[in-house]
């Protein structure tokens, strides 16, 4: 028999300070990504109401992770916490570019932001030198773009890319 409703943990979210502090490193990552990309940032727009949006809907989801998948102690990865952003960017498409109306931006965003969190992770682990070929990349984009994707096949590509970079990178590492 299932237990009364009463008995289960209600969802408390993250403070107005929480929020910000995320807020603020998700917006500087974003002024990382135009930087890297070359885009003039003078244009550049977000909703704030998206993004908090965005923000809660990881929380909630790093939440679930913890309770059906009882990781309390190690907790979600980067990687996987990286690909919510990526696909809650993808859905609410809280940043664009004043003088192009389409999500554009934000799909490369997203793609920019699952792969520099794959090469962050390597990086901590002792593989330098990360790369991939532009055709992965524009695939990574297409499929943002075009393909309905859900949020556990970001964190499995996620994932998955980062175990092949790591364990390649470790068998290149053996062998010099």
């Amino acid at each position: 028999m299932a237990n009364a409703l009463d008995t289960y943990k209600k969802y408390v979210g993250l403070s107005h300070q929480e929020i910000g502090v995320i807020a603020k490193r998700l917006i500087d990552l974003f002024k990382s990504y135009i930087k890297e990309a070359k885009i003039g940032d003078h244009d550049m727009l977000c909703s704030s109401d998206s993004i908090c949006d965005v923000i809660d809907r990881v929380d909630k989801r790093k939440v679930y992770f913890r309770v059906f998948y009882e990781k309390v102690k190690e907790g979600m990865s980067e990687r996987n916490e990286a690909a919510l952003y990526c696909f809650w960017i993808l859905k609410l498409a809280p940043f664009f570019d004043g003088t192009c109306p389409n999500t554009e931006v934000n799909i490369n965003f997203a793609a920019w932001l699952l792969l520099a969190s794959v090469k962050y992770s390597c990086n901590k682990n002792g593989i330098a030198t990360v790369s991939l070929p532009d055709n992965y990349v524009n695939d990574l984009k297409y499929a943002f773009r075009f393909r309905d994707i859900s949020k556990e096949s970001i964190m499995a590509l996620a994932e998955t890319m980062y175990e092949v970079l790591v364990g390649g990178g470790k068998a290149n590492n053996d062998k010099g």
